[in-house]
């Protein structure tokens, strides 16, 4: 591969990985928000959800399926050491024929690089798919958490006018004509219309909001198995010792150690646990390393 795209290539999946771990981290904290302000019964009014989603998805879910779609369904993803889309049926027909052939022991490292590129293959599509209905599904969540907070509250402050109007009109024995009547009634007949997809809208950013937690927590898992597999980018690995505390929040605690340790468990870097191999990596092949310490 030309070393400009492979270059490229290293760059944007650290980034989108860097980028997919600080979005499903702010996620979190809107994701345990919602359940809060839902559970308090007073509606989604002043809650401040939706300009933080429409944030999220501006800043960083966007760029993140933008960079899926370079690495893993732009022509040079064909092939890639982490863009395996061309593989597919065939190869499990190529699969076939190599275990056919039994040729012993000696045979078997063709058929287990075969599989390994399927499994990649696989994650691959599997990361850009996920990250495609995460967009779309935020895109939902996004709208519908507008219509919680800004139209929902008004629907029921008009419905609230609208019927003491005609309290009023009762009380001090003033007949409203039939235009006046028609009025008053549509206005009722069009906030409870907007009430009901205010209830809609509120079930839509539940099942969004679900799905979207699903997504992140499936594609993180899938992205663990990128992750681990790529120590010789240093770019990822440069920016993965910067995000550390990230990389807790979301694999768990001592995730950082683990993840490190399972990129070089395969090198001769010196040191004794994972933090320390990725630090003399870091620091022999990356430039900008003041922020790492050590």
């Amino acid at each position: 591969m030309d070393p400009y795209l492979l270059r490229r290539r290293k760059e944007e999946l650290s980034f989108l990985i860097v980028r997919f771990l600080r979005a499903f981290d702010l996620f979190e904290g809107i994701y345990r928000d919602f359940r809060e302000v839902a559970a308090g019964g007073q509606g989604f009014g002043g809650s401040g959800l939706f300009q933080r989603v429409k944030d999220l998805e501006e800043k960083l879910v966007f760029e993140i399926k933008e960079k899926a779609h370079f690495l893993f369904r732009s022509p040079s993803a064909a092939g890639a050491p982490f863009g395996s889309s061309a593989r597919g049926p065939h190869d499990y027909e190529e699969l076939e024929r190599l275990l056919l052939l039994g040729q012993g022991e000696a045979g078997r490292a063709e058929p287990r690089e075969v599989l390994a590129e399927l499994r990649r293959s696989l994650v691959d599509r599997s990361i850009d798919s996920n990250i495609g209905t995460g967009f779309h599904l935020f895109m939902i969540l996004r709208e519908s958490l507008y219509q919680l907070e800004v139209y929902s509250p008004r629907y029921g402050a008009e419905l609230e006018q609208a019927e003491r109007i005609g309290y009023l009109a009762r009380r001090i024995g003033f007949e409203l004509n039939e235009e006046e009547a028609h009025e008053l009634e549509h206005i009722r007949q069009v906030v409870k219309h907007g009430q009901g997809v205010a209830a809609y809208a509120r079930e839509l950013a539940e099942r969004a909001l679900e799905r979207c937690r699903s997504l992140f927590r499936e594609t993180a898992e899938l992205l663990r198995h990128l992750i681990e597999e790529a120590g010789g980018n240093e770019v990822l690995v440069l920016n993965l010792l910067r995000e550390r505390a990230v990389l807790e929040r979301v694999y768990g605690e001592g995730a950082a150690e683990r993840i490190l340790a399972h990129m070089f468990r395969k090198t001769e870097e010196p040191g004794a646990s994972g933090l320390d191999k990725a630090l003399d990596f870091a620091k022999r092949n990356c430039g900008n390393i003041e922020a790492l310490g050590g």
